[in-house]
């Protein structure tokens, strides 16, 4: 995963405008409450334009991130299984990673798949971006897709990382998200995602072959 290091000091950017007129106002009225490598935390003030009222809202400034479909020649998906501390339990789910400032998500995630599986493969696809979670965060998550994964390296994930690699038939990925074997949210959705798209081996939304 590459790990951004901002400044504490240093506020960090406005979310981006929205599209249209929102509802709410930022006022410049915002108080940072942790900073580190990984996210501002921060409270900020809003102003509804239908009643005038203010209300302190909590937002996390976190970097945008990437998830890899790695797709092989024969039809499998390259999945890692790692830790996860908010759920408390390993989960299976694509390979990706946090993006540097204004970095292109096709170029991370032709890193992230190399550095955690040692899989690369024919240029980066992309199929969209999605906000991680707009009620606290400023994140989005884009979701890219590369054919042809071959295995050419060893993973070298960072020091903190402890990840292994497994491949997985694409028309088994469905069966795994109603099981609840792939219960990663943001995983789910780009996967999802990427099957709306095209299916593979013959899977499909309601189930594979």
């Amino acid at each position: 995963m590459n790990t951004p290091t901002p400044d504490p000091s240093v506020p960090p950017p406005a979310p981006a405008p929205t599209r249209g007129e929102a509802s709410w106002v930022r006022e410049p009225v915002d108080t940072t409450i942790e900073a580190n490598w990984l996210f501002w935390l921060r409270r900020e003030r809003f102003r509804s334009r239908a009643t005038g009222k203010t209300h302190d809202f909590y937002v996390m400034h976190l970097a945008d991130a990437v998830n890899v479909i790695a797709l092989t020649p024969d039809d499998q998906v390259v999945f890692v299984r790692q830790f996860r501390a908010g759920s408390g339990r390993d989960s299976l789910e694509p390979p990706g990673g946090l993006l540097d400032r204004d970095e292109d998500p096709c170029t991370a995630g032709a890193r992230e798949l190399l550095e955690e599986t040692g899989y690369a493969g024919d240029p980066p696809e992309f199929l969209g971006a999605a906000y991680s979670n707009p009620s606290i965060m400023t994140s989005k998550i884009s979701v890219v897709l590369v054919r042809n994964a071959r295995l050419v390296a060893p993973p070298e994930p960072d020091d903190h990382e402890e990840v292994s690699v497994e491949l997985v038939p694409a028309r088994d990925i469905p069966r795994l998200i109603r099981e609840g074997a792939i219960d990663h949210a943001l995983s789910i959705m780009g996967l999802l995602w990427w099957l709306y798209g095209e299916a593979p081996g013959g899977a499909s939304l309601s189930g594979g072959a």
